[in-house]
């Protein structure tokens, strides 16, 4: 019941400093662009797109909420709150989680002629968001300011997008399925009706992996991140 308290009133924080507003227009911005693709690319530029945008805007986002945060004295608060760390990580990437995927449906739903399989987006940006959005928070850990954490999520995002993008051109190589963005990307565009050879229930199984080291380097993390925010000692 926590964890479900916590994620609504992230989505009120998130909705108050409009990372919503961003994601509707950025999601109109990439249902345009789909819409004047060829329609032998739009498959192929669809998968990309959503991998780089719902899947990995909360990567981005949670710094600035981690640091919004910070700046506010939450992190004092959610110390001598009952709200457990692992909760806390919880409902951020919940609710990240939940806008991308209603971004990553609405963007395919309305630059698709065709259907696609959106069962299968819809779980498969939802747990692709919440992994990279708790490393993304490990990472914002780190931060000492907004262009400090720009510098440390950089690399991260080459790492998750890079493999993708270079398969689209033909540059693969089977070991980079166990990449979290690999994965994530072979899963989106099986959604949008591009079969490959790769099985989704262990594309899952490897976006499962990372979600739960994620989970459990940012559980270690943030409550001794929090405590040197507020100038507390362990």
């Amino acid at each position: 019941m926590r964890v479900f308290a916590a994620t609504v009133n992230d989505m009120r924080y998130q909705a108050k400093y409009g990372f919503y507003v961003l994601y509707a227009v950025l999601s109109a911005v990439y249902v345009i662009a789909l819409l004047l693709c060829p329609a032998a690319y739009k498959a192929a530029a669809a998968s990309i797109i959503v991998l780089t945008d719902p899947a990995m805007l909360g990567t981005f986002f949670i710094g600035g909420i981690w640091l919004l945060e910070k700046s506010e004295g939450l992190h004092r608060y959610y110390l001598t709150a009952p709200l457990r760390p692992f909760e806390y990580i919880a409902a951020k990437a919940m609710s990240l989680a939940a806008i991308s995927s209603l971004a990553a449906d609405i963007i395919v739903l309305f630059s698709f002629d065709t259907a696609a399989n959106y069962v299968l987006l819809t779980a498969a940006v939802f747990m692709s968001s919440a992994a990279f959005t708790v490393i993304g928070l490990w990472t914002a850990s780190f931060a000492r300011s907004l262009n400090h954490y720009l510098l440390l999520v950089i690399p991260l995002e080459v790492f998750v997008v890079m493999p993708p993008i270079l398969a689209v051109f033909g540059i693969t190589h089977p070991v980079t399925n166990l990449l979290p963005g690999m994965a994530a990307w072979q899963l989106i565009r099986r959604a949008v009706g591009i079969h490959g050879g790769v099985s989704s229930i262990s594309m899952f199984c490897v976006i499962l992996f990372w979600l739960i080291a994620g989970l459990v380097i940012a559980n270690r993390r943030i409550p001794t991140a929090m405590q040197s925010d507020t100038g507390d000692s362990q």
